[in-house]
């Protein structure tokens, strides 16, 4: 902002600026020498009619003297004030430093973006130009609203974004639990981890000086759904119906054993939840039932079911 300030054209308009105020100066100049010859004429006046006074009427002459002081005193102050108010305004700028300055402004910009100059240095430099900054901090929108005055009294207005706490600095972005949430229908925590890291997406702490690699895994998504209140998969499940290895085995009337060779054969179809642990999924309509492994083996079965899902699905 410093350096898109300073250019030619906001020379100009300053220098048109100024040459504006010198006139309003000159004119208020000229209103302080009529009030000086308008005092200096009082003053003339009072001593004149202290002058014709008899001296043998004393109390005439003291008020008439008392009269020619104080119009003294209002001569004496008004120059007083014109020499004060004089000493108050700036030098007239003339064509050589109206052109120094336009020249200034390119080698403030090389200046400025000189590398090797020191920051101390830039800071000298913008107290010759900046006369102050205000900060305006608002909380409730997470931005700084910083005014900024120069020394000619043009003001500037910028917005900030409130620096991050190292708290949020390391929270996991939005779009990411986001995307946790709607993958955790399908996926298991591990798996998540895997398709995250797959896309280049990496968990907020990276941002931690030597953390850049780390990676998400189970621990972690684990870790981002519970604390942003995700619910878990296997709440998803429950709520798709889906039973424990207990629960199915008694639902279909059979010992937890003969369930895991089912869904070995896929007559049953079970869900992970985390890398250990499951839910069994049983059809409402025709579920499978206890045979004769000898008469009806699980291999035919098993074909046979898989051919009956090919065909509904043809």
């Amino acid at each position: 902002m410093i350096v898109a300030s300073m250019t030619p054209a906001a020379v100009e308009l300053a220098w048109e600026i100024r040459r504006e105020i010198e006139a309003r100066h000159d004119e208020a100049d000229r209103l302080r020498l009529r009030a000086i010859d308008r005092a200096r004429f009082d003053a003339d006046l009072a001593q004149r009619r202290f002058m014709l006074v008899d001296p043998s009427n004393r109390l005439v002459a003291d008020t008439l003297e008392q009269e020619w002081n104080k119009k003294l005193r209002i001569l004496a102050d008004a120059r007083e004030q014109r020499e004060r108010s004089q000493q108050q305004e700036r030098l007239i700028l003339d064509d050589a430093i109206r052109d120094r300055l336009i020249a200034m402004t390119a080698d403030f910009k090389t200046l400025w973006r000189d590398s090797s100059l020191a920051n101390r240095e830039r800071k000298r430099l913008l107290a010759y130009i900046v006369e102050d900054v205000t900060l305006v901090k608002l909380p409730d929108e997470g931005t700084t609203k910083i005014h900024v005055r120069f020394k000619a009294g043009k003001t500037e207005t910028l917005t900030a974004q409130n620096p991050k706490t190292s708290a949020q600095q390391v929270k996991t972005k939005p779009e990411v639990l986001e995307l946790i949430d709607k993958l955790l229908d399908d996926h298991t925590c591990s798996q998540i981890a895997q398709l995250l890291n797959d896309r280049g997406i990496r968990p907020g702490g990276c941002v931690r000086p030597g953390k850049s690699d780390i990676r998400f895994d189970a621990l972690r998504v684990s870790y981002n759904a519970q604390r942003n209140g995700l619910r878990s998969r296997r709440d998803r499940l429950r709520d798709r119906g889906m039973l424990t290895k207990l629960e199915a085995a008694a639902r279909l009337g059979i010992h937890e054993a003969t369930l895991t060779r089912w869904v070995e054969y896929g007559l049953v179809k079970r869900h992970a939840y985390n890398d250990y642990a499951f839910l069994y999924e049983i059809p409402d309509s025709h579920p499978p039932v206890k045979h004769s492994s000898r008469w009806d083996r699980l291999t035919d079965r098993a074909t046979a079911a898989r051919e009956s899902a090919a065909s509904k699905t043809l």
